[in-house]
């Protein structure tokens, strides 16, 4: 993990002196990198369970005020800057991707309640930063990609509103305490009719249910949320009516940047599994990276890492200007592709040893393939990226 903090500290000087950055790496290499072999989740009683290591590295995280970096300090948060948030994303990806995913629906559920009132934010925001984890829920199981299409219907009805349906796919399932959850207010289809409503964990009528093992991010728990004649105060509206499907949408451009970065510190921690096996391994008297076909693999993993992390820091300097969201479509986009293909690459390269369920390089190439379904597939990234395109060149008149 060393030369991976010295890379990120390239790109932004004197980064790894903060005294947060000393704290949060020794948790990841004592605590997180140990235990990533076995660390899972279920979900029983509405409630993620995992192992008893877990409580020990939340804690830690807790006392090292990690939680703080993505609450601002008016709200008893630390606030970092952007940069540094996605440097934490990539060290996460190195030691273990699904807790890295954990923290960016967590951040997104932080993000939500950004764009809430003064009221909204005084209450929610002090208890995330102190430990309470947040949630994002979108997907249904007929509105994955196309989030318009949402079903859960959330009707108005005097000072509360009434929620009937489900979510699928929801990363934080149990674990969270504070959901952003997008509904349909209006009870017909369409971008217009989506709103979003902060729902607690702990309300009568919503029950969170288990899916079937994944084959990678073990320590994610990811369920199903549902909920039946569910009463939520209307004062927990995010902002106005019908003006959900936006509001999330430019809470995930960010989420994209940070699980493009969780696949470079996945595809980092890969790159250096397999270049120790390769030059610990013999094979005719030499060492596999004696071999002019095996070196050349493994420099055009490492090239294609750091075209990634390029794409990343690019899309960064991005952030608020009118070409963020395509930046962040792009560097998720390549990211996702780039960790795949090295994590297949390795295991190759691994030969027979590669196949082995237990093997370290076969359960991060299984953490890599998940990357690709998180804040939309690939061929939604290309849409959107289409899109973005479309628009800014037909402004110019290019044809």
């Amino acid at each position: 993990m060393e030369n991976l903090v010295n890379i990120l500290d390239s790109f932004y000087p004197g980064w790894k002196e903060r005294k947060y950055v000393d704290r949060v790496i020794a948790i990841l290499n004592k605590l997180i990198i140990p235990t990533y072999p076995f660390l899972d989740a279920r979900i029983e009683n509405n409630r993620a369970i995992f192992p008893e290591e877990w409580n020990q590295i939340i804690t830690a995280l807790k006392e090292a005020h990690f939680f703080k970096l993505f609450v601002p300090p008016e709200y008893g948060g630390q606030k970092s800057s952007e940069q540094e948030i996605y440097f934490m994303m990539e060290l996460l990806g190195y030691a273990s991707p699904g807790l890295g995913i954990i923290f960016v629906s967590h951040g997104r559920a932080i993000d939500v309640v950004l764009s809430g009132s003064e009221q909204q934010k005084e209450e929610y925001l002090p208890r995330m930063a102190e430990g309470e984890f947040g949630a994002i829920a979108i997907t249904e199981e007929k509105a994955g990609s196309d989030a318009s299409a949402v079903g859960l219907r959330a009707q108005k009805v005097g000072l509360h509103y009434l929620f009937n349906g489900q979510k699928i796919y929801i990363s934080n399932s149990g674990l969270a305490r504070i959901y952003a959850i997008l509904v349909n207010t209006k009870g017909v289809r369409g971008p217009r009719s989506l709103s979003v409503f902060i729902v607690e964990n702990d309300l009568a009528g919503f029950s969170i249910k288990g899916l079937s093992e994944k084959e990678g991010l073990k320590i994610l728990p990811t369920g199903q949320l549902l909920f039946k004649d569910t009463l939520v105060p209307a004062k927990n509206l995010i902002g106005n009516e019908g003006r959900g499907l936006i509001l999330t949408m430019n809470v995930i451009d960010r989420g994209r940047i940070h699980i493009a970065g969780i696949c470079c510190g996945l595809a980092y921690r890969i790159f250096r599994e397999i270049y120790k096996y390769a030059h610990r391994r013999r094979q005719f008297d030499h060492p596999l990276t004696s071999s002019q076909d095996i070196s050349f693999q493994v420099s055009e993993m490492f090239t294609r890492i750091n075209a990634a992390r390029g794409l990343c820091l690019h899309a960064l300097r991005q952030f608020s200007a009118p070409y963020y969201r395509i930046s962040s479509s792009q560097a998720k986009l390549f990211a996702t592709q780039m960790v795949m293909d090295v994590a297949s690459k390795a295991q190759i390269l691994m030969g027979g040893r590669g196949y082995f369920k237990n093997d370290l390089v076969n359960q991060l190439s299984s953490d890599a393939r998940g990357m690709e379904y998180l804040e939309g597939t690939s061929n939604i990234q290309k849409m959107i990226i289409a899109r973005e395109l479309l628009r800014i060149y037909y402004k110019e008149k290019i044809v």
